[in-house]
């Protein structure tokens, strides 16, 4: 009998360790703490509908099943996430996500990264290209991290032979070898582009060149004769703004969619594992969670705001209104979980047909 009072702690003990869960409308959201799991939880649902109005014009209908939400707070700022996909004849058969890293990262950064890619499903309903779901991603994050992305681009366009011409670019739907340049060259041809028309022209640029071939949505959607006009024009906005950028860097400041495929699979927003770097690179979002901890220091800062909530009618660049975010949340002494040993990436899964 006196073991008994043993027992009944090392059972509370077990149970505090896996954490908390919080439920929204959309998301069923795990966490360290509570306090973390109702803020994450608040925040995906606005980003929810915030980058569904930015990329869509509109609000996303409720999902028919939450998704799960995994969070792991790490004590670095870098981070990381992967959402995977399960797609069958147009139909998205389930979704889940997982994030980690500092909880300002998270917040800032990560989870809209993440959450745009479900906006993305949403539109698609089925795999797209990885530049443009990378790209897009990286577009709907905060100006730190996009402003790292805008210096690699550079970086790599100056290093021979590392640059992907967009034709090949466009054309790869799974990662390549140097996923970092992907990554890059995606967010910088999408912000290109986003800027010579908008989001949703952008999306439907995507939709016709997966139908019809780039050549013709160029000429179609942006007036540009092929592939290799468009990059042209993509590489002299670089120059014309290479001055501009340097200034912000050094201050700190900074149709309908195309037929779904006929078979069932799972899409993961899961690269391939890269090399650590001595110097700070812009994240890999879609790193898995659950692979490795990098102990990098990106020099990241905290925001001192985070984007707020805009129509599709203003700037696709968000200004800081603090107000605009869900209700704060007072948030207890961050939980770290130790970094897992010996994993391995996974890689996407074909199901079979009609599963």
């Amino acid at each position: 009998m006196a073991a008994r009072p043993s027992i009944v702690l090392a059972l509370l003990a077990a149970l505090a360790s896996m954490g908390a869960t919080y439920r929204t409308q959309n998301f069923v959201v795990e966490a360290p703490t509570a306090a973390l799991a109702e803020q994450v939880g608040q925040y995906a649902e606005y980003y929810r509908k915030e980058k569904a109005m930015q990329w869509l014009g509109q609000e996303m209908p409720p999902w028919p099943e939450p998704c799960p939400l995994r969070v792991t707070v790490t004590p670095n700022d870098n981070g990381g996430g992967a959402t995977s996909f399960a797609f069958d004849r147009g139909r998205i058969l389930g979704q889940n996500m997982h994030i980690e890293g500092s909880v300002n990262r998270l917040l800032a950064s990560v989870l809209p990264h993440e959450v745009t890619h479900t906006v993305f499903a949403q539109y698609f309903r089925q795999p797209v290209p990885r530049w443009a779901d990378e790209g897009g991603a990286v577009f709907s994050e905060d100006d730190l991290e996009r402003q790292r992305h805008d210096a690699l681009v550079r970086n790599i366009l100056n290093t021979p032979g590392r640059a992907i011409p967009l034709r090949r670019l466009f054309a790869l739907r799974e990662y390549p070898n140097d996923v970092m340049a992907l990554y890059a060259e995606g967010y910088s041809v999408t912000s290109f582009l986003v800027g010579q028309s908008n989001r949703q022209t952008f999306l439907a640029f995507v939709n016709h060149g997966m139908r019809a071939g780039w050549d013709d949505a160029a000429r179609r959607y942006y007036s540009y004769k092929s592939v290799e006009e468009l990059e042209q024009a993509w590489l002299q906005n670089l120059r014309d703004t290479k001055r501009q950028q340097a200034t912000l860097l050094a201050s700190g400041r900074g149709d309908a969619p195309a037929e779904p495929t006929s078979r069932g699979l799972v899409r993961q927003t899961i690269p391939p594992a890269q090399p650590l770097l001595d110097e700070p690179q812009p994240v890999v979002r879609g790193q898995a969670p659950d692979d490795r901890y990098d102990t990098r220091s990106s020099g990241a800062t905290r925001p001192t705001y985070l984007p707020d909530y805009r129509s599709p009618s203003v700037s696709s660049s968000p200004s800081p209104s603090p107000a605009a975010w869900p209700p704060p949340v007072r948030l207890g002494a961050p939980q770290c979980e130790a970094p897992p040993s010996g994993a391995q990436l996974g890689q996407p899964v074909i199901l079979a047909p009609g599963r």
